[in-house]
């Protein structure tokens, strides 16, 4: 088989005076970005500071000693860019069409922080594949990439100096890269040379292991039922992430026309379901990983559905067709291929690369690791999966037909 050729990105990578890494993209795009990636993500949280990462992504461009808030959103207008903070489970990302200057936490905007947090943990809590997949992060690690991305009404984080003390932790020169995209890579190693002068270079404490548990949760709710199978996945960057990679795409619920059954097994045996959705999932982070499914309508559908799910992950295990083997390799690839599109998807991988390995993987790389793959790879996955899987009747007592979320 050939496949159309996909050329990467030029990406410069350099150690700055500062001791924080540089990383330039040059996409020929026609707007350029600049973002602070640092490892800051709600996994940074210990047992007295839970939420407070989602508390500080939101003190994100307000008042600095040099800077309003108004002024810095004007500017960033007027050069006809925007800014946006993002929070993931291992980092916090900063982007601007220009980023000038290194924000400050200023006690009296905590109230109103306060407020935004709040908001956003009821947006979140409104949207119940978000809920779902929020417990089920925490069921299966408690703590580190347990914790939720959302800081929620029992935090701990009361002031602005719980805030301020992470801050201080968090933003040190090894755990910060600057990554930029359609920009001069030395005038923005200058300019990271220039602003960051003052950084703190304490090595910061090695992070706990992830650990997985397992478990189950309900969470009662109206309405209809939504329902996570998961299990250990594999840290992003490594065969085994890749190889769930292609058995995410072979049981994947999701159909690809709008119309019709579906071409695979599981789409197939779920279509005459009533209103339900089901897709699959492989979350990868650096040291661990969460791979399952998420099935979403009636009680009865989802009870259904959570059924056939595991019949086509034990069935798998066995049994691969060619076709359906290649039909999911072929997806892996675009999806990693996809993967690289945006601005703001390339400042993730790419940041969180550097964070975690030092090195940069180009989208050729990214996308040629699936080529090594066998069926016999896929179904060794799937007997690992297999292995770890819920007995029937504990899958049985816990699909009971309640709503559960």
């Amino acid at each position: 088989r050939t496949y159309a050729s996909v050329a990467a990105s030029p990406v410069t990578v350099t150690k700055s005076k500062t001791g924080i890494t540089v990383v330039s993209v040059e996409d020929s795009a026609p707007a350029s970005s600049v973002s602070l990636v640092v490892k800051a993500g709600s996994r940074e949280e210990g047992t007295d500071n839970v939420g407070v990462a989602h508390f500080l992504k939101n003190f994100a461009f307000k008042n600095t000693s040099t800077r309003t808030a108004f002024r810095t959103a004007r500017e960033a207008e007027l050069l006809g860019g925007f800014l946006s903070a993002n929070l993931t489970r291992e980092n916090l990302i900063l982007s601007a069409e220009f980023l000038r200057t290194f924000e400050g936490i200023n006690p009296h905007e905590f109230p109103i922080i306060k407020e935004s947090v709040n908001f956003e943990r009821g947006a979140a809590a409104a949207i119940p594949e978000v809920t779902a997949l929020n417990a089920a992060h925490a069921v299966a690690f408690r703590h580190g990439l347990g914790n939720s991305l959302f800081a929620d009404g029992a935090t701990k984080v009361s002031s602005s100096s719980a805030v301020r003390a992470f801050a201080n932790k968090v933003y040190t020169s090894s755990n910060i890269t600057i990554l930029g995209t359609s920009v001069n890579h030395n005038e923005l190693l200058n300019l990271t040379d220039s602003l960051f002068q003052n950084i703190s270079h304490t090595v910061p404490p090695t992070p706990i292991s992830s650990k997985y548990f397992g478990g189950e949760c309900r969470i009662p709710a109206p309405g209809d039922s939504h329902f996570v199978l998961a299990f250990l996945g594999a840290p992003i960057g490594t065969p085994e992430y890749a190889a769930l990679q292609v058995l995410r795409f072979l049981i994947d619920g999701e159909k690809s026309t709008k119309w019709g059954e579906g071409v695979n097994v599981l789409a197939q045996k779920t279509s005459k379901l009533n209103h339900i959705k089901i897709s699959s999932f492989n979350t990868g982070y650096s040291d661990a990983g969460l791979f399952g499914v998420y099935i979403s309508g009636t009680a009865t559908s989802v009870y259904s559905a959570s059924r056939v799910a595991v019949e086509q992950l034990k069935h798998a295990a066995n049994k691969i067709s060619n076709d359906d083997f290649l039909r999911a390799l072929a997806k892996a690839r675009f999806n990693a291929a996809a993967s690289y599109e945006t601005r703001a998807s390339k400042t993730e991988i790419f940041g969180n690369q550097v964070l975690f390995s030092g090195k940069v993987t180009p989208v050729t790389e990214a996308i040629a690791q699936f080529d090594r793959f066998k069926v016999e790879d896929i179904q060794n996955v799937c007997n690992f999966l297999k292995s770890i899987a819920l007995p029937d009747s504990a899958l049985e007592n816990f699909l009971a037909l309640n709503p559960i979320r």
